[in-house]
């Protein structure tokens, strides 16, 4: 079989098995096993396939009707344009939460904030805290997980881009290493946690089922994981500091109401689909004009 017969039949295979996005996906499968550029499949339509090739695809088109998500199969995801190695141990990088990242850096950029000291909770495979130290270059950042095999994967994206002289993670829940150290001079907090209710669990598509359960699942109303977070916060944060957290789409009323005295200057960003999905709120001051604005 060529490429051109490979990829109709996987397109066919994949319809029968209900993939929303069968073509998209066959093309990013064979591509990725074939090792060239999606475009480039179509210039090289007549170029017949190995047995072992041709097998090995079956193989991995198998999975994919089995809803194994196309990230796990490849082996990589894309980021804020970075290229993050991915498994099953950690949550598959969203375009939503390249929208969280940007504000940490617009805020930076801002204020000329030159060298940020950064932590990032939940970093699962890192992307959140790469993408800030690669976009801001003095930036030190600090990633936590609670989830070894998670931290494993992020160590190997540190490495791969380059970062391992700025960018460290720890094992930990949430911010209490830095709570028992009695550290408290965070400029940034950044965080997406786990978010999704019981009932949200239950309705995700299956292959978000396959990512991990502990980075997603929020508790009954997926507002768990925030009222641990934003006290922590405010003890390690300098005055000033910014604390920016993703949350789900109905959630902002929920997460601004935990917001106390302690915080100011606080803003809920949407997505790209109108949704409500980042919210910002900064530790108040005894001398306004001084740390973080986020203006």
């Amino acid at each position: 079989m060529n490429v051109k017969e490979v990829l109709t039949a996987t397109v066919d295979f994949f319809q029968k098995h209900n993939i929303p996005e069968p073509r998209l996906d066959a093309e990013v499968l064979l591509a990725e096993l074939l090792g060239m550029e999606r475009i480039q499949l179509y210039v090289n339509f007549d170029l017949p396939l190995k047995e072992q090739e041709i097998e090995s695809f079956r193989e991995i088109v198998r999975q994919r009707a089995r809803r194994v998500p196309v990230a796990y199969l490849t082996g990589h995801k894309e980021f804020m344009s970075l290229d993050f190695k991915v498994n099953q141990h950690v949550l598959i990088p969203r375009p939503e939460t390249e929208l969280l990242v940007e504000e940490v850096i617009n805020n930076c950029r801002r204020i000329n904030l030159a060298e940020p000291n950064i932590v990032d909770l939940g970093t699962g495979s890192g992307a959140i805290a790469v993408s800030l130290a690669h976009y801001l270059p003095e930036a030190r950042v600090l990633g936590i997980d609670i989830s070894e095999e998670a931290l494993q994967v992020a160590r190997l994206n540190i490495r791969n881009h380059g970062l391992t002289d700025r960018v460290k993670v720890i094992r930990g829940d949430l911010l209490e290493p830095l709570l028992r150290m009695r550290k408290h001079n965070v400029d940034i907090v950044v965080s997406n946690p786990p978010y999704i209710s019981k009932e949200g669990m239950e309705q995700l598509p299956p292959e978000v089922k396959q990512e991990p359960g502990e980075a997603l699942y929020g508790g009954p109303e997926g507002l768990d994981f925030f009222q641990r977070i934003i006290p922590q916060a405010g003890k390690v944060l300098k005055p000033g500091g910014l604390l920016a957290l993703e949350i789900g789409f109905d959630q902002a009323e929920a997460v601004k109401g935990m917001l106390d005295t302690t915080w100011q200057d606080i803003k809920v960003k949407k997505d790209y689909t109108g949704h409500d999905r980042i919210i910002l709120a900064r530790r108040k001051s005894d001398h306004e004009g001084k740390g973080l604005s986020i203006r």
